[in-house]
């Protein structure tokens, strides 16, 4: 038995639950390193002539960070600056900087660090800064980026993860400029990382500082660098990596094997030198062979001022040499699969040299230099002035002047619409009616009015997840979250506090402040909705989140949820006890339909100082989107007499398939979460008292759940498998629902009951118990409202059979969704 089973066997939840904190303090060093830099970040002064720079994550001294310093170093202006570098304990310093009394190395993530990263003025970054940086008001953040992309970013990546651009995102919502060489880049930047019309600084576009190095290099000093005398001419192999860290052996030797070939093939008058990432560098130190490699602390740039022909593949290495005007050779030979794998924002053929796939065709190239450059002469001008237009050696000048000096605004731009900005938490996205509610929403707005962004946990990458997260309109923006609190010992322990008992007095306000400042960084949201309501994280973040509105949803009654019953377990309470003292924290609490909005009032009235702030707002609903997906039915092989799925892709586990409607039955169908609230132990005992009488009925209960596994044994034990037919969740149910005859609801309480606008959008007939979500639904027209008992289900589903008229109108459900969506924008988005 692990150490950690023990303890949770051991030691009761509430004693675990009080001693988590101080035990990630005493061994958690990330804990203790937020904590560090929080009480920098609170207490300590931002130190004006204090300059932070970080390359490649502290892996070198190079690029755009390189160049600004050596820029500024020699410049008068900055004679009281000192100057602090991130490294790493193998990061080689360059000599020249060793001995200078204004300059500091910091350990990468040590308490130096973070201390010098939450005071300093400037900072300066070519990646990105860890999970934990939270830029202050009073600090200025460069992000300059390394490189115009050739091969895909962020959510352009193919075959990437949901969240994996997270931290870079989140950096680039931090600068308050982001430095870019052209347009392109920029544009490729913002748009893959999802933030273009919410990036809250300014893009500086005027060029990349380190290019000037290729202008301004001391040729003679990086040739003895690199030890090649002055009567050789230098190719450069500068490919891109694709390894895989902790494997970087197999493309090293390959590497290795492509320079000693082109050497012994090419002229003597060449020398070919290879420079790749570092983590091949440094497999070349370990292995003794880093004569063979140029050194990763050699800047790029200042390389490229010696160089006489580039050889590359997908690296955008050759943007920042198209200046020089010498020759670019492309040595591509799994270009097919890079592309299927990574993918490319420009085509190979498009680019401004010859594309090789063997060595062969690359000696032959090098052979015809001359004709290389004929050929290509004029691809190769279009892409200088399209992607090098600010290269002319002053890009670091113009950098100083603008985010250092402020003395020039040229070449600044915003990239922020004036739309209405809305910031909402969808409830995590899992298979429920809010998930049904909010996507409904979101793909019934009007994007010309509303700029709207979907937050949520960076760590949750579900296949149901990632299935609904894919059915949101194109114009919303999903931003991660990414890491956790900046906090102290104190504050986890006054959450800890808080979430326990519920008591907002103890709650580390603070704490939340900053938590959805790390989130959203420079983006101003005018709006902010909690809509799913239930996890006490992103309440706090809400209720005290920067917005001119905030707005959380009620999607049930509330009271009830908070005492519901799974196993024996509270599963709400906890965290609604927390949830209900902050409601006094919003300005709008809305339930989902009329009648459960009273209940709420009713119930929730000594958790709210004005009820006025209560209110209720009816879902949206994709009428549309119902229709189109009925139609999408896969169901159609028969087997005897019965047809069943030809494809499983809608069922959550490739082995379910289940009978589908025959027409000589009458079918009754039920959809929603086998949770407690439903009660289809209930409508499953009713459901029996009418199979005895009527051996042509079945009932499909479609959805999955906790109670799985007792209401089919239920089912056997009453003898009525062949009747009552699990189908569990389906990513698709309208089909089924489209050929079953009356739909039946039998929860305890509802917050509106989704499935009954989804049933009726259909035309189906529906039951439902009465309780105050389903009664403001169906109300008296349109269906049949019973006694919320095994009896009155009984007889409802009786009265179908006996040809009862269910509804005496026709559900308007364009008019419903027209009040619905004018509702939203009266009571949420219109500020009071």
């Amino acid at each position: 038995m692990s150490i950690r089973k023990f303890i949770r066997k051991v030691i009761p939840y509430d004693i675990r639950f009080l001693l988590n904190p101080l035990f990630k303090h005493l061994f958690h060093r990330s804990f203790r390193l937020r904590a560090i830099y929080t009480k920098a970040w609170e207490t300590l002064p931002v130190n004006n002539n204090l300059i932070f720079y970080e390359a490649y994550h502290g892996r070198s001294i190079t690029g755009n960070p390189y160049a600004i310093f050596n820029y500024v170093i020699n410049e008068s202006a900055f004679n009281n600056y000192h100057h602090i570098w991130a490294i790493r304990e193998d990061t080689v310093i360059p000599q020249k900087m060793k001995n200078l009394t204004n300059v500091t190395f910091v350990l990468f993530q040590s308490a130096e660090y973070v201390k010098y990263l939450a005071t300093a003025k400037y900072l300066i970054n070519d990646t990105s800064f860890p999970t934990f940086f939270h830029k202050r008001k009073e600090q200025v953040y460069a992000n300059t980026w390394h490189g115009t992309p050739l091969k895909t970013l962020g959510m352009d990546i193919k075959n990437r993860g949901l969240t994996d651009h997270k931290n870079i995102q989140r950096n680039l919502l931090f600068a308050d400029y982001l430095v870019s060489p052209n347009q392109y880049t920029t544009e490729k930047l913002l748009l893959s990382h999802d933030i273009e019309s919410i990036y809250g600084g300014k893009v500086l576009e005027a060029g990349y500082p380190r290019v000037d190095l290729m202008f301004n290099a001391n040729k003679e000093r990086i040739r003895n660098e690199v030890g090649v005398s002055l009567n050789k001419k230098i190719i450069l192999y500068a490919p891109t990596w694709r390894g895989k860290v902790g494997n970087e052996e197999n493309q090293s030797l390959e590497l290795l094997k492509a320079v000693e070939q082109l050497n012994r093939l090419i002229s003597d008058d060449y020398v070919v030198l290879l420079k790749s990432h570092y983590f091949v560098s440094k497999y070349f130190a370990e292995k003794d062979m880093e004569h063979l490699c140029v050194p990763n602390w050699v800047d790029s740039n200042e390389l490229l001022s010696i160089v006489d022909i580039l050889i590359t593949d997908y690296s955008s290495i050759f943007f920042e040499y198209l200046p020089t005007g010498k020759p670019v050779i492309f040595y591509a030979d799994d270009v097919n699969e890079y592309k299927e794998e990574r993918g490319l924002y420009i085509q190979m053929h498009e680019l401004p040299g010859p594309i090789c796939q063997t060595l062969e065709e690359v000696i032959q190239q090098i052979h015809h230099i001359d004709d290389v450059q004929n050929t290509y002469r004029s691809i190769y001008d279009d892409f200088v002035k399209k992607f090098c237009s600010h290269d002319n050696g002053q890009a670091t000048k113009r950098f100083v002047d603008t985010v250092l000096l402020q003395k020039s605004m040229e070449n600044l731009y915003s990239t922020s619409t004036n739309k209405m900005k809305i910031l909402m938490y969808g409830g995590g996205f899992l298979n429920n009616g809010i998930t049904s509610a909010v996507v409904s929403l979101l793909n019934s707005m009007d994007y010309e009015k509303y700029d709207v962004t979907l937050i949520d946990h960076g760590t949750n990458k579900s296949r149901a997840k990632l299935t609904n997260m894919e059915k949101v309109n194109n114009n919303v923006h999903h931003i991660f979250r990414v890491g956790t609190w900046n906090s102290s010992l104190k504050d986890i322990y006054r959450h800890t506090l808080f979430l326990f008992t519920g008591i907002k007095k103890i709650a580390p306000i603070r704490m939340y402040e900053r938590e959805y400042d790390r989130l959203v960084g420079l983006s101003n949201f005018d709006i902010g909705i909690d809509f799913g309501g239930y996890s006490p994280f992103w309440a706090s973040v809400f209720a005290f989140g920067n917005f001119k509105k905030r707005c959380i949803y009620l999607h049930s009654d509330m009271k009830q949820e908070m005492y519901k019953v799974v196993n024996n377990k509270y599963p709400h309470k906890r965290n609604l006890r927390a949830i209900f003292s902050l409601y006094n924290q919003f300005d709008k609490v809305l339930s989902v339909s009329e009648l459960t909005h009273k209940q709420n009032c009713k119930s929730l009235k000594p958790y709210l100082n004005q009820e006025s702030k209560m209110d209720y707002v009816i879902n949206a609903i994709d009428y549309k989107q119902i229709f189109q997906l009925k139609n999408k039915n896969n169901y159609q092989f028969e087997l005897g007499e019965e047809l069943i799925p030809t494809s499983n892709n809608q069922l959550t586990r490739s082995e379910d398939s289940f009978p589908f409607p025959h027409h000589d039955n009458v079918n009754f169908i039920t959809i929603g979460r086998l949770s407690p609230e439903k009660d289809h132990r209930k409508l499953i005992d009713a459901f029996s008292l009418v199979a005895t009488h009527n051996q042509q009925v079945r009932l499909y209960i479609v959805g999955d759940g906790v109670l799985k596994e007792e209401l089919t044994q239920q089912v056997h034990s009453m003898s009525l498998a062949d009747k009552v037919i699990f189908t569990g969740f389906l990513e698709n149910p309208y089909p089924l629902l489209n050929q079953c005859d009356c739909f039946v609801l039998s929860s305890n309480y509802e917050g509106q009951a989704i499935v009954l606008l989804e049933a009726l959008i259909l035309g189906k007939p529906v039951i439902a118990t009465d309780t105050p979500g389903p009664r403001s639904v169906i109300g008296t027209d349109y269906g049949l409202i019973v006694e919320n008992s095994v009896f009155g289900l009984a007889n409802g589903m009786q009265e179908y059979l006996s040809g009862k008229r269910m509804s005496s109108s026709q559900f308007d459900y364009q008019n419903y969704h027209a009040t619905a969506m004018n509702m939203f924008y009266e009571k949420v988005c219109k500020m009071d």
